[in-house]
């Protein structure tokens, strides 16, 4: 089984070749040859084997959101957000969805709430 960057802007599929993995004070890992991120591993050999390592399944998909404020000529803010959805397929992700006007806002950090505020109700009922 291959390994998968962990980080959301990667998320690269790695052949066990391509991955060298190291022993640090937080345990096994490997670093991203893309993009240079750790991620963990673990051993999962039996007492007194040879290392076996793999990557641990992670109990939330790392989603994708990003929430923007866009201003508007009367001096006030749209909210807007982007969401690519982590498949339960490691290292995909389905299409993008994306919300030009979630609301009109007078502050921009109010429209950012209000759209990272939609997207965390977005992900949980569609969990």
């Amino acid at each position: 089984m291959p390994f998968i960057c962990e980080n959301v802007e990667c998320r690269a599929v790695l052949a066990r070749g391509q991955v060298r993995s190291s022993y640090e004070d937080d345990g096994w890992c490997f670093y991203c040859p893309d993009c240079k991120v750790r991620n963990e591993l673990k051993d999962i050999s039996a007492p007194g084997s040879p290392v076996e390592l793999a990557q641990p399944e992670k109990s939330v998909l790392p989603h994708k959101v990003i929430a923007t404020a866009r201003p508007l000529d009367d001096g006030r803010y749209a909210a807007q957000l982007r969401v690519q959805r982590a498949l339960g397929v490691r290292g995909t992700y389905a299409v993008e969805e994306h919300w030009e006007q979630l609301g009109v806002f007078l502050d921009a950090q109010e429209a950012i709430a209000h759209a990272k505020s939609f997207a965390t109700d977005l992900l949980e009922r569609k969990a």
